[in-house]
């Protein structure tokens, strides 16, 4: 019988071929079994050792961060430095950049000189020290929203900010980041566009007015040379990015909390970029979710996803969708947000989807989102913007219904965290197995918006990773033990 067996598995790796039919060696799978139960000591009570799990999750290979802002991911000293290097100023009494000297501004070196103000400005320009919140601070989520305000015109520096965000994605053994970089910066304001659409939103005038706009964009001179000089851009930044170690692609987007013609012209020159461009990966849309405009357009934006889809099929689509919770909005207002980016933008991934405990038809929706989309999963983000963390977290519900996750960062710069941290976070507050952190871990390439043969090689890639991972896991247990 062994013989028969083996015999079939030959002829088995013959029509297959080694390179995509692997058994693992009885040592690695020792290996992956110590390092399960080393895991499992490492979450083990009501305070799990979070030191040894940090040093764990450095260690773990994590496949890549598909939630990633570019600007929100750099960290205010960061930013600092290029203010320095520009030449630029701070404005000591706003603490916002200033490209002139004025009589409130001064130098990176003379803000450096008044730690009090140094500080202050750190906590004006990311999370750090914020206080979860009394009268004089701004509300959390308005206090993360406002940071971008500070550093925004100092961070075109695309390429030296990727080259940060990939060396620090290769010290701890992630290889891929898709990241939200910017927004073609294309826009067609069109007044009377936007009052028709606003008074009549049923499906069949809504795709009639966006026909009528669309004709109207194509034959508009500035459309095709924002998309140009846009994809142009892109590659500048990318130049470098790319090595046997470590890959990079980008998503554009438009913000939520402009007029409808606004809105619209940004997503069709989104599309239409990613539809021309190879490092263009996907579609987002971004901003604060309980916005005045963003509340009052919200379906009229996903139905613009629907009609921009099906004019671009190959385009994907990410929405940050459910990034609510209750007492931000009216109890209606949580009910609609994460069905819509399913049901009518047809989103592939939906990010963050807080508010799905709200949302009408929640097991239902559940069994959509299982079956066509997966789910980025922000916990710092979430505990900081909304107050949302441990049992509150819908992560419970996603878990138990066997709904696909990846783990991500959102903004590592303004929220001072990194994937190792989520990854802490995760297993510290939610204790999943390490064969559900490893699935987390690969869905992060699977579900990513990569072609078939990138996801491929990064596959292969994960695996031997993490036969090293474990090797080095498992003789390190035996360490702890002796």
């Amino acid at each position: 019988m062994k013989f028969r067996i083996c015999t079939i598995m030959v002829a088995m790796l013959a029509i297959v071929g080694c390179s995509t039919f692997e058994i693992k060696s009885n040592a690695d799978i020792d290996n992956e079994r110590t390092t399960a139960l080393l895991y499992d000591e490492l979450i083990k009570g009501e305070t799990p050792n979070t030191a040894q799990l940090t040093l764990f999750m450095s260690k773990m290979p994590k496949g890549g961060d598909l939630h990633n802002h570019y600007s929100g991911s750099i960290y205010a000293e960061t930013y600092l430095d290029w203010v320095a290097d520009a030449g630029y100023w701070i404005d000591k009494k706003t603490l916002h950049i200033s490209k002139v000297k004025t009589d409130t501004s001064m130098s990176v070196d003379e803000l450096r000189s008044d730690t009090g103000l140094y500080r202050t400005l750190l906590t004006r320009w990311s999370d750090k020290d914020y206080q979860n919140h009394d009268h004089s601070q701004p509300p959390p989520d308005q206090n993360f929203f406002d940071t971008f305000g500070y550093f925004g015109p100092i961070a075109q520096n695309y390429n030296k900010g990727l080259m940060i965000l990939k060396e620090r994605a290769i010290k701890e053994n992630v290889s891929f980041i898709e990241v939200m970089l910017k927004s073609v910066g294309y826009s067609y304001p069109d007044p009377s566009f936007d009052k028709l659409i606003r008074k009549d939103a049923s499906h069949e005038s809504v795709w009639a007015h966006l026909d009528e706009l669309s004709s109207k964009i194509d034959t508009d001179d500035g459309f095709k040379t924002k998309i140009d000089a846009f994809t142009k851009t892109m590659e500048a930044a990318h130049k470098g990015i790319d090595d046997e170690h470590f890959m990079m692609r980008y998503q554009t987007y438009t913000s939520r909390n402009s007029s409808p013609s606004i809105v619209f012209s940004g997503l069709y020159s989104a599309f239409k970029a990613v539809d021309q461009s190879d490092l263009l990966v996907g579609v987002n849309i971004v901003g604060p979710e309980n916005g005045v405009v963003a509340i009052a357009d919200y379906n009229l934006h996903m139905q613009m996803f629907a009609y921009l889809h099906k004019k671009f099929q190959d385009v994907n689509r990410a929405l940050h969708a459910g990034e609510l919770t209750l007492g931000m909005v009216r109890p209606k207002n949580l009910t609609f947000h994460i069905s819509q980016a399913i049901r009518v933008a047809k989103a592939q991934r939906i990010g963050h989807g807080v508010d799905l405990p709200y949302e009408e038809d929640p097991i239902g929706l559940l069994q959509e989102i299982k079956e066509n989309a997966a789910v980025e999963i922000c916990l710092t983000s979430n505990e900081f913007i909304l107050g949302v963390k441990g049992n509150t977290h819908p992560y419970l519900i996603y878990s138990a219904y066997g709904v696909p996750m990846v783990i991500c960062t959102d903004d590592s710069g303004v929220s001072r965290n990194n994937l190792t941290g989520e990854y802490v976070l995760l297993a510290a507050r939610y204790k999943p197995s390490y064969k559900t952190v490893k699935e987390y871990v690969y869905n992060s390439i699977h579900h990513s918006f990569l072609p078939e043969e990138d996801k491929d090689s990064l596959v292969h890639s994960l695996d031997l990773r993490f036969e090293a991972f474990e090797a080095e896991m498992s003789v390190y247990s035996d360490s702890m033990l002796q």
